[in-house]
């Protein structure tokens, strides 16, 4: 599989941004109307971007115990497991098995960054997650990253890939063609 080097990400992101604020657009002229913002949508370039809820979905647990590497799989998790779950610039994130409760699920718990699962044993986190990588049609990584989709920590998703390499029974890698977002 072919990889981006993390240093030529970071520089298509700042020509990217360098792009954005040279053609942004102009401040309104004073006494007009203020624009309201745009709805939450996500961009049409997201085509991994799934509107439909993919059915026949399993867990983690249930993935990670019977699934080989290359087997078509319908998962349904939450983002998180990492203070930063979503890898910025990249198309890489975590997610957690939905049998975890997540600290903001715990009541004595004031963690203000409860996707992490800080407030679970390491051991619970690592047979409870699954690294996600989205990838296009041609089984290569897309430009861009997950939040470019709409996704942030904590939203429940339902993912449609394939297994990528499992040099243990505890890591699990889904190579994502879809992300449906639970609740959007």
């Amino acid at each position: 599989m072919r990889r981006i080097s993390p240093f030529a990400t970071s520089i298509a992101m700042c020509a990217l941004m360098a792009a954005c604020e040279k053609f942004a657009p102009a401040d309104p002229p004073s006494g007009s109307a203020p624009v309201a913002a745009a709805p939450d949508t996500v961009p049409a370039v997201a085509s991994w971007v799934l509107t439909a809820e993919p059915s026949d979905v399993k867990s983690i647990i249930d993935v990670k115990a019977g699934a080989s590497e290359g087997d078509r799989v319908v998962i349904r998790a939450r983002i998180g497991g990492r203070r930063d779950p979503l890898t910025a610039g990249s198309p890489v994130f975590t997610v957690m098995d939905l049998s975890v409760p997540h600290c903001a699920e715990n009541p004595d718990d004031t963690c203000a960054t409860p996707w992490d699962y800080c407030c679970e044993t390491p051991d619970t986190k690592k047979s409870n997650a699954a690294t996600v990588q989205i990838v296009g049609t041609d089984g290569e990584p897309i430009s861009g990253d997950a939040a470019s989709g709409g996704l942030k920590p904590l939203d429940e998703v339902v993912l449609v890939g394939t297994v990528g390499p499992r040099p243990t029974t505890d890591v699990l890698t889904i190579l994502a063609t879809g992300v449906y977002r639970v609740g959007n």
